[in-house]
């Protein structure tokens, strides 16, 4: 009763943002509920055009919300779990990288943190690798660019930063949005033995 109305109290001060109520009343259910399944050789979990996982993906991204992320992690988790059941041995569990000078920017590293929730729900099941790709130039962002600007933009961006880690490992690389699929194809350049998942498409 009184949390409830010390929210209430800093909502009115404060008011949160429309991305944020949303996320405040989005359950793991109704997450479950919007899983899309995928028949292509990558996996995304969610609709990215579902009001409630836009904003899911926009405050994780630009806010580093924590329920936000505690939502999306969990149900990734589930997803990376059924792959670890494929006889994968022990896979590494990868997060798309960030250029340094976005990561000052922003704070934070959306894939990082997506990665470090879900872990919390896998055991022993992955080894979390959060330096075992690295972005070595900067690039545009590829929001609203089309397939073949995004692959030009994106060619030669990622390289293994830890070979002796990944050497005959299996990668299981996760990204938040995925478009047109162009930064995980420059992943798998930079990766041989890899699945990739994203959070949505």
């Amino acid at each position: 009763m009184l949390g409830a109305l010390v929210s209430g109290f800093a909502d009115f001060l404060v008011p949160p943002r429309r991305t944020e109520k949303l996320v405040r009343s989005l359950t793991i259910d109704a997450l479950r509920d919007l899983y899309i399944g995928t028949p292509s050789r990558d996996i995304a979990l969610l609709p990215y055009h579902d009001p409630r996982v836009t904003a899911l993906i926009w405050e994780i991204k630009y806010y580093g919300n924590n329920r936000a992320a505690a939502l999306a992690g969990e149900i990734l988790g589930e997803e990376l779990l059924a792959i670890a059941g494929e006889e994968l041995g022990k896979p590494l569990l990868v997060p798309v990288p960030m250029h340094s000078a976005r990561r000052r920017e922003r704070g934070h590293n959306q894939t990082e943190l997506l990665c470090e929730t879900a872990m919390r729900n896998l055991n022993s099941s992955f080894e979390y690798a959060p330096h075992a790709l690295m972005r070595v130039r900067a690039t545009p962002r590829q929001q609203g660019l089309e397939r073949t600007k995004r692959l030009k933009n994106i060619k030669g961006a990622m390289a293994v930063a830890r070979p002796e880690l990944v050497e005959g490992r299996v990668c299981v690389v996760v990204d938040d949005v995925m478009t047109t699929g162009a930064t995980l194809d420059e992943v798998r350049r930079a990766l041989r033995r890899v699945h990739c998942i994203a959070l949505a498409r």
